[in-house]
Order: C-alpha cells, then sequence, then structure tokens
C-alpha cells in the first residue's frame, strides 16, 4: 500500500473529530462474537439488529455472546447460516445499542481502492487494518486485499469499509474459484452478494427469533447436522467450522474415529484437536476422556488422558515415581505434567497410525494403561483423579 493511499484514507476516516468520524461512527457498529471458545468479529447491518458475521466464529452454535467495545453484553441467536460461503447472521435478543452500518452494494471493491477493516480481538478491543484491494472480485467473484490480513483476521467476519464509512464487503475464509483448496487467505465476500440474505432477514425481529436453524450442504443444499461427517443425500464430506492445513492427517484421525463408530464433525473441538469419551475393554466402568491432537504440521497423531492432579505435598517421590514409570513401565507412552493435571499421551506418525496399528486397540490399551496409573497414584499419594476436561 502505498503511503499516499494510506494517508489520504486515514484523513478521511477521522474527518469530523474524534467522536463523529468516520472510524468513530463504524466502529459503534462493530461487536465481539463469542460462541463457546471461540470468537470472532460482527457487524450490525439491518435496522432489526441482525448482526453479519462468519460462520467459523459460531460454528454449530445457536446461542452466541455478543459484546461491544463500550463494554455492553448480550445474548444472540444465530437465524441463518452459510456454510459453504462461512457466513453466519446473529439477531441480539436485547438492545446493545449499535445502529446499523450503511452499506455499498455499488460500486463492487475497486481495483487499488484503500480501505479500513475493523477485527475483534480478545478483550473485546477493536484493532483497525488498512489494506488495499488487489483484486476487484467481478463476476460475483470474491475480491482480495494487499496485504492478506491472514491470522489477524481471526476467524473472520469483519467488515471492509470504505473512505467514507460504508461496509462493501465482509472478510471470509471461503475460497476463490481456481484457487487450491488449502489456500486459506482470507478475502473480501461483496456486499452486493449479500443482498439476498439480508433482504430475506429484514423483517421484524419477532418473527425472525423463531426460525428454525437450518445447516446446507454446498453440494446438493439438502439439510445437514453436526451428527454427520457426510452428506447423507450426496455423500460429500461436510464442512466444519474448523479446519486443518493438513487434510490426509485430518483424514487419518476421521477414519479412526469412525472405527470406533464416532462422529468426527461432532467431537472436534479446534482445528486440529478432537475429544472423545472412551471405556477400555475390560477396564473400568466409567470412560475417560481422549483428546486427539494433530501436531502443527500434520505429521504425528498425539492420543492424551488426564490421570491426577499434582498432589499437594510429596512432591519429591511423586516426581520420582512418573520418572521412574516413564524408563521401566509406560512402554511407548509417556507420562508428563500440563499445569498441575498429570497426562498420559501416545505420539505415533500419521502413516504408521493409519496402515500399521488396530486404531481401537490403541485407544482401548492406552485408556487401560491409564486407568492403571490413576488408581495407583490416588492411592500412594491422595492425588485427585481426573476422567474429564474439567482440568
Amino acid at each position: 500500500m502505498s503511503s499516499r493511499i494510506a494517508s489520504a484514507l486515514e484523513d478521511l476516516m477521522q474527518h469530523g473529530g474524534a467522536e463523529e468520524s468516520v472510524l468513530g461512527v463504524a466502529r459503534r457498529g462493530v461487536v465481539t462474537v463469542t460462541s463457546g471458545m471461540s470468537s470472532g468479529t460482527g457487524w450490525v447491518a439491518l435496522g432489526n439488529g441482525v448482526i453479519v458475521t462468519s460462520w467459523r466464529t459460531v460454528g454449530f452454535q445457536a446461542e452466541v455472546t455478543l459484546s461491544t467495545e463500550e463494554g455492553r453484553r448480550a445474548a444472540g441467536r444465530v437465524v441463518a447460516v452459510d456454510a459453504e460461503r462461512d457466513l453466519a447472521f446473529v439477531l441480539p435478543l436485547e438492545a446493545i445499542g449499535s445502529a446499523p452500518l450503511p452499506l455499498r452494494a455499488d460500486p463492487l471493491p475497486r481495483l487499488g481502492e484503500a480501505v479500513m477493516t475493523l477485527i475483534a480481538t480478545p478483550g473485546d478491543t477493536l484493532v483497525t487494518a488498512m489494506a488495499v484491494v488487489c483484486a476487484e472480485g467481478r463476476g460475483g467473484e470474491l475480491a482480495a486485499l494487499d496485504p492478506d490480513l491472514g491470522v489477524r483476521a481471526g476467524r473472520g467476519g469483519s467488515p471492509v469499509i470504505d473512505a467514507v464509512g460504508r461496509v462493501i464487503g465482509v472478510i471470509t475464509t471461503a475460497r476463490r474459484s481456481g484457487r487450491d483448496p488449502l489456500d486459506r487467505s482470507r478475502c473480501v465476500l461483496p456486499v452486493g452478494l449479500l443482498s439476498r440474505d439480508l433482504r430475506a432477514l429484514d423483517v421484524p425481529a419477532e418473527g425472525l427469533g423463531e426460525r428454525t436453524l437450518i445447516h446446507r450442504c454446498p453440494g446438493c443444499t439438502e439439510a445437514f447436522s453436526a451428527d454427520n461427517d457426510r452428506c447423507e443425500s450426496c455423500g460429500i464430506l461436510l464442512p466444519h467450522a474448523y479446519e486443518t492445513e493438513s487434510p490426509g492427517a485430518e483424514r487419518v484421525v476421521r477414519d479412526a474415529l469412525v472405527a470406533l463408530g464416532l462422529v468426527a464433525n461432532k467431537a472436534r473441538v479446534g482445528p486440529r484437536a478432537w475429544r472423545i469419551q472412551h471405556r477400555a475393554l475390560g477396564g473400568d466402568a466409567t470412560p475417560s476422556e481422549v483428546t486427539v491432537r494433530l501436531d502443527s504440521v500434520g505429521l504425528q497423531v498425539i492420543l492424551r488422558v488426564p490421570l491426577v492432579r499434582l498432589p499437594s505435598a510429596n512432591h519429591e517421590p511423586f516426581y520420582r515415581l512418573l520418572l521412574t514409570a516413564n524408563d521401566q513401565t509406560s512402554g511407548v507412552c509417556r507420562l508428563s505434567l500440563a499445569g498441575d493435571v498429570v497426562v498420559l499421551s501416545f505420539s505415533e506418525p500419521v502413516s504408521a497410525f493409519a496402515s500399521e496399528h488396530d486404531v481401537a486397540a490403541v485407544f482401548h490399551d492406552l485408556v487401560r494403561l491409564a486407568d492403571q496409573y490413576r488408581k495407583v497414584l490416588a492411592e500412594l499419594f491422595g492425588a485427585e483423579p481426573l476422567r474429564d476436561g474439567s482440568w
């Protein structure tokens, strides 16, 4: 971005004083959308309060929390989603004091146009980022920005604002046509391509909140739920709010969970993490939580099971026992500390996990060994047993 364009845009954004500047007005229409452990950016688009955000922010949740930069909070209900375009629309269930931002459906984002976006971050602080449109996105295509905001844009949903404060698009992780499926650059979905969605939602809020939330398959448009990995009608793999950049490794984990009779989409808790409850054959009647992770480059599958909390006393003999167990009894598994929690972990190359082992046996053996260690550590040291994600 040239310094001349950036300077001109900044001057326009600040025109009118700090309180009534273009940027100041825009900030009041932007909110943080929180869904479980996920959060992203949203902005008020309609007079009835409907907020545009990204589907990757809300995932399969129907209820979210909205918060403004001024500290106001309200519950929100997801009333419409489009997983293929990475869009979600949220209705506030109480007033948040934010007016809708003006929209510019035409002209489309123009090549070389200087723009600004507001990005929600943890703590409800909005970060301002300037960029230039480097691809116009005509013919229904997505536009692109330079610099690519990448991870700065979080889970998407941020409004892209022109020099006079109008929203010309929304940051999305939907794939641009003709690009590699792994191209995860944040692109701009022009407001003009949202017109039909917004018209359908521009109704009294009372009736809108009673609508049933429907997720539709991007292949055949049939309804689907998070309880399925594949569309029951056309058979394609269904999208998930979390994705990894290692589709081959992700497929290994999905197939492993299917072998256990589990739905990977339903068990997924992060871009490279799944969480299940598993009971070892012939083991304790109470299941243990197993977290399945892929390393950052998708080369290793890592299984972890919580055992006990660190005891309040006798730390030296406790640590000595852990070290001895790692040398003599744990085999390919390892005992380690995660904060004040002892965990049992197993790591295997993705290729070996997929082809050289009975997946069910790996889970059974890990959980059975965890049951044994948990019992010993609790009896000898009074350590608090753990079986789930409460740690």
